[in-house]
């Protein structure tokens, strides 16, 4: 996959191991968008490669800003070498990451971005980008879908939560793009990416205005609205999604689902491993690294790399508490753990790694 580091494009190719088992802190948002299961995947497999141990933990949901905060002061009780983090809130972990930087270590900002002048490295989504893919392939089917409806375009737009990044810049970007174009925008509010939470907006979105003719959004969003017009018996409605998950990428597959931006969340948490060994052993990083993003199809399924945005059957979230540093031996490689927190492989290529 190629990635802007600092400017510059380039297929990105990880170390070929790490030179001590070092204990990595990774914190993401919550379980219910299984988005967040690829990134745990994906953060779980590139440390077992490199040969380091990282527990992984989350929140409960994007309204657990307070639950994200305890849980990196817990981390820091066990002093691990690297933190990665998912912020629920891009300046909600100010004093955390001050902290962080006060102890030495590094802080790696995964996905959602951080505003914190103290993040050691980024490797995020282009959040404008993946809202552009969705927006502008809604501008260029306009006419066509005039056509079929007999009046104006009605556009639902479901964002996702208030006050992440990812969601505020999508939202500025697709808002830019279908205002300029003149389409008809009907916000369906803002909400947490849970599958329930988002139903609730669908389903207010359309008791407001039963005629939309595209619903536009987040991946669960997209995944409740497909559900909710399938039980009205709705093939009409065009659905649009400004990320991809599995479920969504099913949706494609059989027709239900028009298009996603794909932005490959499995592949950007295995380079946030990656960059918080180069940090932690002093090795040249990227500090601004932005995923390329593609579009993802019917036409394009069959091409496309389904490992990159969903995990193997069967699996689940990646949940795992972080060894204390006298369970980490030198020698060893790291442990297996599986517990919950308390309240809460992929083979190298001969001659090294190959480009992620």
């Amino acid at each position: 996959m190629s990635v802007a580091s600092d400017g510059r494009t380039a297929p990105y190719v990880p170390l070929v191991r790490a030179s001590h088992p070092w204990r990595i802190c990774a914190l993401l948002p919550g379980t219910q968008d299984k988005f967040w299961w690829g990134v745990s995947w994906g953060l779980v497999r590139e440390a077992e490669r490199q040969g380091v141990v990282i527990g992984v933990y989350q929140a409960g949901g994007y309204d657990r800003l307070d639950v994200q905060k305890a849980q990196v002061d817990a981390c820091r009780e066990l002093k691990p070498d690297a933190y990665i983090i998912a912020a629920i809130s891009s300046n909600g972990l100010e004093a955390q990451a001050a902290a962080i930087a006060d102890s030495g270590r590094p802080l790696i900002d995964l996905i959602n971005g951080m505003a914190s002048p103290y993040v050691t490295a980024h490797i995020v989504s282009n959040f404008r980008e993946d809202a552009r893919v969705g927006a502008d392939y809604i501008v260029a089917h306009r006419a066509e879908w005039e056509r079929s409806a007999g009046r104006p375009l009605k556009v639902g737009w479901l964002p996702g939560p208030k006050g992440a990044e990812w969601s505020e810049a999508m939202e500025t970007a697709a808002l830019a793009i279908l205002g300029r174009a003149g389409v008809e925008v009907i916000h369906g509010g803002h909400g947490a990416t849970a599958l329930p939470t988002q139903m609730d907006l669908v389903r207010d979105l359309f008791d407001r205005v039963s005629d939309i003719d595209v619903v536009f959004g987040n991946a669960v969003a997209i995944q409740a609205a497909a559900s909710y017009l399938r039980s009205r018996h709705d093939a009409s409605t065009h659905l649009v999604a400004t990320y991809a998950t599995d479920a969504v990428a099913d949706l494609i597959k059989s027709g239900i689902v028009d298009l996603a931006a794909a932005d490959s969340p499995i592949v950007q948490a295995r380079i946030a491993v990656d960059l918080a060994v180069r940090a932690v052993e002093g090795r040249p990083h990227g500090v601004w690294n932005v995923m390329t993003v593609e579009r993802l199809d019917m036409a394009g399924m069959p091409g496309y790399d389904l490992s990159r945005i969903a995990v193997p059957q069967g699996e689940r979230f990646q949940l795992r508490p972080l060894a204390p540093p006298a369970a980490v031996s030198p020698s060893a490689g790291p442990p297996v753990l599986s517990a919950p927190m308390p309240g809460t492989p992929i083979p190298d290529a001969p001659g090294g790694p190959s480009p992620i």
